[in-house]
């Protein structure tokens, strides 16, 4: 099957290495498992003999198709996956795994956000230069942003491997790497969606200064007494942030 520059398929072409990505999700004797995109099923093979039910969701009516002739009674959401209600066909918890396609990674990411309270555990490849973001610290200005600050307030992300163009066929132009994550219960001190505004607007304005990017929520004369008004985004920490979160909901009426 030839890979869809359009769908962003680039199939992995190891299955030592697909192995690797499955043993990130640990255990899964007990578990729901749901895979993103599996393509030619390199990775779809090792989850239908270890899960405890498996599904995949599958874009692609190619690839579906193949995936139905080579394994027996595989359960596909022919979908996309952006666009899957995940609680018509999960009430319970479950894990997350796929080989992601590029273009829409971060747009994945943001999804898994929306339904941590069902998503417990993923395990997914990303572009380098995306994975890299999801691990990122205050102290990496260039690569800290939007998800670096909102994904550790629901998980605790890893580095699982790097891997080279090499490593897919056909080789994307970038190098990739594989991370895992397993969720953390945060008590929220304020909404976590306004939390999400607050990040979004400062970081689309990251050399600014936050009294800056975030006048239109907060008068510079009231954000000017916090000891955060003249530092840019990436110098705080996703709990720093949620501290800023709060003095803002506190001093400015809604």
């Amino acid at each position: 099957m030839k890979a869809k520059k359009h769908f962003g398929q680039h199939f992995l072409t190891s299955n030592e290495t697909a192995q690797t990505i499955v043993k990130g999700l640990g255990d899964i004797s007990q578990q729901d498992v749901l895979e993103i995109g599996p393509g030619t099923g390199i990775i779809t093979q090792f989850m239908l003999t270890t899960a405890k039910r498996f599904r995949a969701v599958e874009i692609d009516p190619e690839a579906a198709t193949y995936l139905e002739k080579h394994f027996d009674k595989i359960e596909l959401i022919k979908a996309d996956f952006l666009k899957v209600n995940l609680r018509d066909y999960y009430t319970n918890q479950f894990s997350l795994i796929g080989n992601f396609p590029y273009n829409i990674s971060s747009q994945i990411v943001f999804k898994i956000i929306e339904n941590s309270e069902l998503i417990e555990r993923w395990v997914g490849m990303f572009q380098l230069e995306m994975g890299i973001r999801l691990v990122s610290q205050p102290k990496d200005k260039k690569d800290y942003g939007i998800l670096s600050v909102l994904i550790p307030f629901y998980y605790k992300v890893e580095q699982v491997m790097k891997l080279p163009p090499e490593a897919f066929n056909p080789p994307p132009k970038v190098n990739s790497i594989v991370v895992k994550a397993e969720r953390v219960n945060h008590d929220f001190k304020v909404d976590p969606a306004f939390i999400k505004r607050v990040v979004k607007m400062a970081f689309g304005q990251r050399r600014k200064t936050l009294s800056n990017s975030l006048a239109p929520i907060i008068p510079k004369a009231i954000f000017n007494t916090h000891q955060f008004s003249t530092l840019r985004p990436e110098n705080l920490t996703h709990l720093q942030f949620e501290e800023l979160c709060v003095f803002i909901q506190e001093n400015v009426s809604n």
